[in-house]
C-alpha cells in the first residue's frame, strides 16, 4: 500500500514542463530530493529492499528529468563542506541553484594555496579561496578576478586565553603565541600584527607551531605553553568547546578584511556561457547568505541534514555555526557577499609586511570591471 501510495503521489507531478518556471523547477527538485530520503527511510522499515529499488528507479526518473536543464559547475573548496559554506549548502539544498539553471558540485583541494595555483594554471574556473591567495593569484595573472566573499570578515583570527589578562597585541611582549604551522593560512596576519604592534619574532615575542585544533594545541593552551592562538576560526571554535575561555585580540585593521572569496577570470567571463554561469552562481549563492542571516536556525538545521558530522557534537555545532554566521553577516552598511576596496588594501597591506608584493600594488582590477560589475548587478538586483 506504501508503494502504490508513494509512485501515484509521484505521477500526480507528471505536468507540462515547458509551463513551468525555472524557480518552480528549482523548488521541485529540491523537494524531491527531500521527499525521496524520508520516503527511503520509511520503506526500509516497511517494505524490505526490493520496494526501495522500485521507488528509487522512479525517482531516479524524475530527479533526471528535472536535473536535464541544468548546466553542471564545479566549485573547488579549501575545506570540506561544512558550516563555513552555509549560504552553498542553504543554496543547493533550497534549490536556489537549480532556480538559476545550474547544478553545483564542489571538490575539496588541498588548501586555499593549491587553489590559487590552479586558477592561475587555468585548471580550474570557479574557486573559492583566501583573499590573500586571491591578490597572490591576481599578482601572477592579471585576469583573475573575485566576485564575491563568502565570509566578509577575516577567517582568521589571533586569541589569547581569557586568564593571562592579554587584551591587544602588545600585551603578548615575552610571550608566547602558538599556530598552526609554518606557512600556514593565518601566517600573513600572525607578521603584520606582530610587526604592527612593535614586537620582534625571537626577541620581544615567541612564536610556536603547535598544529591546527586537537590534543597538541589543547594541552600547550592548557600547560601554559603558549598564552595566545592563531588559526582559523573552526580551530578557534573547537578550542572554545573544548573549555578554552578567548579574548579575541585580532588588531581592528585586519578583522574586516574579506575570508574566503569566489574567483575566476576573464577569460571565463567573456564568454556567454562563462557569464551565464557566473551570474547564476553568485545570484544563488548571495541569496543563500541572506537566508542564512534571516534564517539562522532553519540553516543550521539545513546543515545539520545535510552534513551530519558537522553535528556530531552538539556544543562544537553551535560554536561552529556562530562564529561562521558572525563571519558571514556584514557591518553595517555592507550587503552579504559584497566587495569593498578598502578591505582588499587592507590585505595588500598585510602581504606588503612580509614583501610578497609592493605596498603600492593595485588591487582594484581584481574586484572591478565591466565583467564583474555585470555578475554583481545581477546578484543584487532584487536586493
Amino acid at each position: 500500500m506504501l508503494l502504490r501510495f508513494c509512485l501515484s503521489e509521484y505521477r500526480k507531478g507528471d505536468v507540462d514542463e515547458e509551463a513551468k518556471t525555472k524557480h518552480q523547477r528549482g523548488r521541485e527538485l529540491a523537494a524531491i530530493k527531500s521527499t525521496r530520503e524520508k520516503t527511503m527511510k520509511q520503506l526500509f522499515k516497511t517494505t524490505g529492499m526490493a520496494a526501495i529499488g522500485a521507488v528509487a528507479l522512479q525517482m531516479g526518473t524524475m530527479n533526471a528529468a528535472f536535473a536535464q536543464d541544468l548546466t553542471p559547475l564545479e566549485v573547488l573548496l579549501p575545506i570540506p563542506e561544512g558550516f563555513a559554506f552555509t549560504p552553498l549548502i542553504v543554496a543547493r539544498e533550497l534549490g536556489y541553484f537549480a532556480d538559476e539553471g545550474i547544478s553545483v558540485s564542489t571538490v575539496v583541494a588541498d588548501g586555499s594555496g593549491y587553489l590559487s595555483q590552479q586558477i592561475v594554471a587555468g585548471n580550474s574556473e570557479f574557486a573559492l579561496m583566501g583573499a590573500t591567495d586571491a591578490v597572490v593569484a591576481f599578482n601572477r595573472r592579471d585576469d583573475i578576478r573575485v566576485l564575491f566573499c563568502n565570509q566578509v570578515k577575516n577567517v582568521y583570527r589571533i586569541v589569547a586565553r581569557a586568564d593571562t589578562g592579554i587584551t591587544s597585541m602588545a600585551g603578548l611582549e615575552g610571550k608566547v603565541l602558538g599556530y598552526t604551522e609554518a606557512g600556514g593560512g593565518e601566517s600573513q596576519l600572525v607578521s603584520a600584527a606582530i610587526a604592527e604592534a612593535g614586537l620582534v619574532v625571537n626577541q620581544t615575542i615567541t612564536v610556536l607551531p603547535i598544529g591546527p585544533a586537537g590534543p597538541q594545541s589543547l594541552v600547550a593552551l592548557q600547560q601554559d605553553t603558549v598564552q595566545a592562538y592563531s588559526s582559523s576560526f573552526p580551530d578557534v571554535a573547537v578550542l572554545a568547546a573544548s573549555g578554552i575561555e578567548w579574548v579575541d585580540i585580532t588588531p581592528e585593521t585586519y578583522s574586516n578584511v574579506p575570508g574566503a572569496c569566489m574567483v575566476t577570470t576573464e577569460e571565463v567571463l567573456s564568454t556567454e556561457e562563462g557569464m551565464s554561469v557566473a551570474k547564476a552562481l553568485t545570484t544563488a549563492w548571495v541569496e543563500g547568505q541572506y537566508y542564512a542571516i534571516e534564517n539562522s536556525q532553519a540553516a543550521f538545521d539545513l546543515v545539520c541534514d545535510a552534513v551530519e558530522v558537522a553535528c556530531e557534537s552538539p556544543v562544537v555545532a553551535a560554536a561552529f555555526y556562530a562564529e561562521a554566521m558572525n563571519l558571514i553577516t556584514p557591518p553595517e552598511g555592507q550587503r552579504p557577499g559584497e566587495l569593498k576596496l578598502s578591505s582588499w588594501q587592507t590585505v595588500v597591506d598585510i602581504l606588503a609586511s612580509s614583501e610578497t608584493v609592493s605596498a603600492d600594488f593595485d588591487v582594484a582590477p581584481l574586484i572591478s570591471g565591466d565583467n564583474v560589475q555585470a555578475v554583481i548587478d545581477a546578484a543584487y538586483a532584487d536586493r
